[in-house]
């Protein structure tokens, strides 16, 4: 049976390879001694840490660079420290670098067997990278629910007021009307004539209210025609000319893509109605079969879009981010004072998703 020696080459050959291999592994690599003195590092810490070998090697202690460890068991602390065990596989601990910064890493140690002195050696991975990512898709989900709730609570009270208020003010002007027909003397005959307008002012605002909640367009008939009536609305509101203008085919989405176009271009379509003294607003919907990209522009007085993000003031821009990139999408906006502004959003989509969906035409 063949040795490792006998494996791997003699250990005068052995040499040349394990210090490429110290040199140019991605990982840090540092050796410590028994009283706890790094020994020896390779690039990889050196870069990681921002010390260089010679301000580490013979002059810093590790407890200099961890700042405690981590296991499955305990939280960060020096207590049963790896540097007391013979061997510890896997574990996290906290690294100080050189501008004082501190951020966790994977790291696992291993006492050196042949070695008289009782040399550690410690392997590191940034965790850093990993962490950030992690801490991201958990926004991602969150942020995914949080929506998606906020889109329930929409419908659930847009139903609330359609049904339960907006049917008992009905009921209201029905017999108001019917009192207005008895013999009335002319004061009690004006002042039911006042609250028949109320009344009817109240229903009217329920209704609008309910629309902007959630119209019952977008889950009945689809994206295209809620948009339809969204744009009347503006229209009548403002009194901003609204032109829609959809290209390719004519088809129902799923569910959270049609939720979502339908409030970025009501967000659009509200900053501009708000802010932008514009008289004619354009939306053009392309269906490219893998992706649906909506294009909003305005003739407007326009902003400085990055002023307007950086000073916090852009919150419905961020929405509309948001709301595009939880599907995968991208959201741009382009706009300079006088100069109107264009709202780019697009949203990839599979033809499975719509197979899978409500393959009704979308009218």
């Amino acid at each position: 049976m063949s040795t490792w020696r006998e494996e791997l080459g003699t250990s005068h050959e052995m040499i040349p390879l394990l210090q490429s291999i110290f040199a140019n592994v991605s990982d840090a690599i540092l050796v410590v001694d028994r009283g706890g003195q790094i020994v020896k590092v390779n690039a990889a810490l050196e870069q990681m840490t921002g010390w260089t070998e010679e301000e580490l090697v013979g002059r810093k202690h590790i407890c200099e660079l961890c700042l405690g460890m981590a296991t499955c068991l305990e939280e960060t602390t020096c207590a049963d420290c790896f540097f007391k065990q013979v061997q510890l596989p896997s574990f996290e601990m906290r690294l100080r670098t050189r501008d004082g910064r501190e951020y966790p890493v994977a790291a696992s140690s291993a006492r050196l067997p042949d070695d008289g002195n009782g040399k550690l050696v410690l392997v590191i991975r940034d965790m850093s990278a990993q962490q950030r990512a992690e801490k991201e898709r958990y926004q991602h989900k969150l942020t995914n629910y949080v929506i998606q709730a906020q889109e329930e609570e929409r419908k659930r009270i847009a139903r609330e007021l359609h049904d339960g208020v907006g049917q008992a003010l009905y009921s209201i002007l029905v017999g108001l009307n019917v009192v207005g027909q008895s013999s009335l003397s002319d004061p009690i005959r004006q002042h039911v004539n006042d609250l028949l307008q109320m009344t009817s002012k109240a229903m009217e605002e329920v209704k609008r209210m309910a629309l902007e909640l959630r119209p019952s367009a977008l889950d009945d008939l689809g994206l295209l025609p809620a948009l339809r009536s969204l744009m009347k609305r503006v229209e009548k509101s403002f009194g901003i000319q609204v032109e829609l203008h959809a290209q390719g085919e004519r088809r129902r989405y799923p569910a959270a893509t049609e939720t979502a176009l339908y409030r970025i271009v009501q967000e659009a379509m509200t900053n501009t109605a708000k802010y932008a003294q514009a008289s004619q607003l354009g939306i053009v919907f392309e269906d490219r079969e893998k992706e649906i990209v909506v294009t909003i522009v305005d003739d407007g007085v326009g902003f400085d879009v990055d002023q307007t993000l950086h000073t916090g003031k852009g919150l419905g821009v961020f929405g509309m981010r948001e709301r595009a990139q939880l599907l995968g999408g991208t959201l741009d906006i382009r706009s300079a004072p006088g100069e109107g502004t264009t709202v780019i959003v697009r949203i990839p989509i599979q033809k499975e998703e719509t197979e899978h969906g409500d393959s009704r035409p979308d009218r």
